[in-house]
């Protein structure tokens, strides 16, 4: 039942656009301008500082954690400068003028917001010291650096500052007016770890980066140098004091962690221990590198608004009204005052043409669909996230017109290879405009075990089915539905009568009338489109009067599958949507992830197909290929060949798991030995919890794929409290399918692996 309009529902939010700047981390050249130019844009008190000294491979994973919009160095070479290219991470704002340059006489830009367009310039204030103070860097780290924003900027003696207390950072940082709308908060996901006082030693431009890159993250930190002026160290542990409380020994305590204590000169800890003590806190030493188990949460906005947006199914894309950034003489100019970010959450999509997805894979490489082929009017710079797609726009941007892309190019980029080739088959086409006559591939018509008896009935009889004896295979095929407590008040009839109406309004039956020739007495079945008051035989040939057939032999309805569908196109159509509809209630949202039945790769010169191709977003976060069957086997070649897809897959960092469903009652010994067989080679996978998992497949018989959403035996049930999500379920479904006890993991190097136990 294909409907007229679709709709999308999300949120749209305005931020800083987030670029970490890549520098010699060891040159205090270079460090101070990098804070230079953070403290000229919007938000910068939140973008990262990396090392380009370090791999890339290192590089990337500090971008992923910190989860930048974008990366830039000035005069980047070699590996550094190819990666920089990459979609997803570069920067392209065109010219030579990089993310903080101003571009041409008029001043017209294409880099960063710059605070000047956001902020009245009597906001600007900045406390100013000499650039020969012992403790500059560090100076310029806590509160930032006023070059770029010239005679705009109020400035205030640092000595003044000191002497009034009452004067916090807020009032005299252009850091923190750099986080105007915005707010990176103490992030509750790393529960405080990081949070503290952070030591740096002036000389040291690492120390000022690693603190600078705390607070980045949404560490809660205070900075205090080694050494130095004795009136600054009391100024700064004048503000609220970071504090966790712990249990030892079953006694609360509240302690404050020291990221450095051993460099800190004696006179700085021991104001730091009074200041401690004052407060209740207990010193301990803390620990910078624990934010590397994290990622960073985004950013906190006032610049956001939900969305409701109607669309034509099968529209390439829908325009969405944006949040606008209250920028500060906006009649001086109303276009190029600066880059800002639009990002895009489209949470729930109903009605959409099966062939589009509005839901991307976190991706960097996906960059490169979203700008190259599907290019965004406006958008300089795009890239998808976990919640959804970012977009570089002008902050003056009013609209936005987000696009919508084929779930064959989206999941064929998950195995990040020019050479690929990516189609559907024949098969899966049909499935997938099937699956639009019964409200998409995951509405649960074909969970239902009366109505799969019902159509695969039908499907073996050309001429149809009377309306009776449909009724009856719903009804006594029906299996636990309709659920006694969610259904008590609908009885077997009843039920059958409806799943048979659902059946006849999506469209999949046609209607045929038995009619009887008057002159050689051959009866046949004719759909409503060819009757008449006067019918022709199809074998002799004669006219005869519909009347008179009707008073010769009573008449008679049945119901045929339109089109005439063949019995073994429907014996793939009902294990295919009898799985995606499981695999949806495993999800907890009503998004439309990227879908394709019958999911066709050529790589590396082998051709593979999986029945079921998506990739499940929220908890998750992994590519699902699956293998379904009616009644025939699920032999070894079926499981190699999504066992090569999956180690492809492995290699280009993307999560997947194996499915394998069959609507049989159970499976075949044989079948068994072989999914055991694929059990015994799993290897350990990270889950995006962070806990590990045996990459084990999810294998589904019959009755898993028959239950109502609410009985307890459902397979979104059987997750245990783990926090390995599907891993939990795909476990379980071993257990129960295929006769796994238990397993153990052996780490050592010498014979690192699993062993697994099994029922005989």
């Amino acid at each position: 039942m294909r409907t007229e309009m679709a709709e999308a529902r999300g949120k749209v939010t305005v931020r800083p656009w987030r670029t970490g700047l890549v520098i010699d981390t060891k040159s205090r050249v270079e460090v101070r301008e990098a804070i230079v130019n953070l403290s000229s844009v919007w938000g910068g008190r939140s973008m990262p500082i990396f090392d380009k000294n370090t791999g890339i491979e290192s590089l990337e994973k500090q971008g992923e954690m910190f989860d930048v919009d974008s990366m830039y160095a000035e005069n980047a070479e070699g590996p550094l400068s190819d990666f920089l290219r990459k979609p997803g991470w570069v920067w392209r704002g065109g010219g030579p003028w990089g993310p903080f340059g101003e571009e041409g006489d008029e001043k017209f830009r294409k880099g960063l917001l710059p605070l000047r367009e956001i902020l009245d310039p009597a906001e600007l204030v900045q406390s100013v010291w000499s650039p020969e103070d012992p403790a500059d860097l560090v100076l310029a780290a806590l509160w930032g650096l006023p070059d770029k924003i010239g005679a705009q900027c109020t400035r205030l003696p640092l000595s003044g500052v000191l002497a009034r207390k009452d004067l916090g950072a807020i009032e005299c940082a252009l850091l923190a007016k750099s986080m105007v709308h915005t707010d990176v908060g103490t992030r509750t996901h790393h529960r405080g770890i990081g949070d503290g006082i952070f030591i740096m030693e002036p000389d040291l431009p690492g120390d000022v980066v690693a603190f600078w890159n705390a607070r980045a993250f949404g560490c809660n930190v205070i900075g205090i140098p080694s050494e130095g002026d004795p009136d600054l160290v009391d100024y700064l542990l004048s503000q609220p004091l970071p504090r966790h409380r712990v249990t030892t020994g079953g006694e609360d305590r509240e302690v404050m962690y020291i990221t450095g204590a051993d460099r800190a000169s004696a006179e700085v800890m021991k104001a730091i221990e009074a200041a401690a003590h004052a407060d209740g806190l207990m010193v301990q030493p803390g620990h910078p590198e624990v934010m590397s188990s994290f990622v960073f949460k985004g950013l906190d906005t006032d610049l956001s608004k939900t969305i409701r947006v109607d669309f034509r199914p099968e529209a390439h894309g829908v325009d969405v009204d944006l949040p606008q950034v209250p920028l500060f003489g906006s009649t001086r100019r109303s276009f190029m005052r600066g880059i800002v970010a639009v990002e895009v959450e489209l949470r729930e999509i109903r009605g959409q043409d099966p062939r589009f997805t509005a839901q991307i894979p976190p991706y960097r490489r996906h960059a490169a669909l979203l700008q190259d082929r599907y290019g965004v009017h406006g958008a300089d710079h795009v890239r998808s996230r976990y919640n959804g797609v970012v977009f570089g726009l002008d902050a003056t941007s009013e609209h936005l017109r987000v696009p919508f892309l084929y779930c064959q190019d989206v999941l064929g980029l998950l195995f990040d290879s020019k050479a690929a080739k990516i189609s559907q088959s024949d098969v899966g086409k049909f499935q997938t405009r099937a699956a639009e006559r019964f409200g998409g591939p995951y509405s649960g018509t074909f969970n239902q075990t009366g109505v799969r008896a019902a159509v695969t009935l039908a499907a073996g009889k050309a001429a149809g089915i009377a309306l009776p004896h449909l009724r009856n295979s719903v009804e006594n095929n029906r299996g636990n539905w309709p659920h006694p407590l969610m259904d008590s008040d609908m009885s077997p009839q009843e039920y059958a009568t409806r799943a048979v109406n659902h059946l006849f309004h999506s469209g999949l039956f046609v209607p045929t009338l038995r009619v009887h020739c008057s002159h050689c007495r051959v009866d046949s079945y004719v759909s409503v489109e060819g009757l008449g008051p006067s019918m022709l035989c199809e074998f002799c040939g004669q006219t005869y009067n519909l009347a008179l057939s009707h008073s010769l032999a009573l008449p008679e309805w049945r119901y045929r599958l339109a089109a005439h569908l063949r019995a073994d196109q429907i014996e793939a159509l009902l294990p295919a949507l009898a799985t995606t509809s499981v695999l949806q209630q495993l999800r907890h949202n009503e998004g439309s992830p990227p879908l394709v039945l019958g999911f066709e790769i050529t790589l590396e010169g082998r051709k593979v197909e999986a029945d079921i191709a998506t990739y499940l977003a929220e908890r998750e976060w992994l590519a699902v290929l699956g293998e379904v069957k009616t009644a025939n086997r699920i032999d070894a070649k079926d499981i190699a060949n999504l066992e090569f897809l999956r180690t492809k897959l492995t290699e280009n960092n993307v999560r997947s798991l194996l499915v394998f469903a069959t609507l049989k009652a159970e499976l075949s010994p044989e079948e068994r030995q072989d999914l055991r067989a694929l059990v015994e080679r799993s290897t350990m996978i990270m889950t995006s919890s962070g806990q590990n998992s045996p990459s084990l497949p999810l294998v589904l018989t019959g009755p898993d794929l028959s239950h109502t959403w609410w009985d307890e035996d459902h397979p979104w049930r059987w997750e245990r409290r783990s926090q390995n999500g599907i891993f939990d379920t795909a476990l379980i479904s071993c257990e129960r399918n295929l006769g796994l006890t238990s397993y153990t993991y052996n780490e050592e190097p010498d014979g690192a692996g699993f062993h697994f136990v099994w029922t005989d």
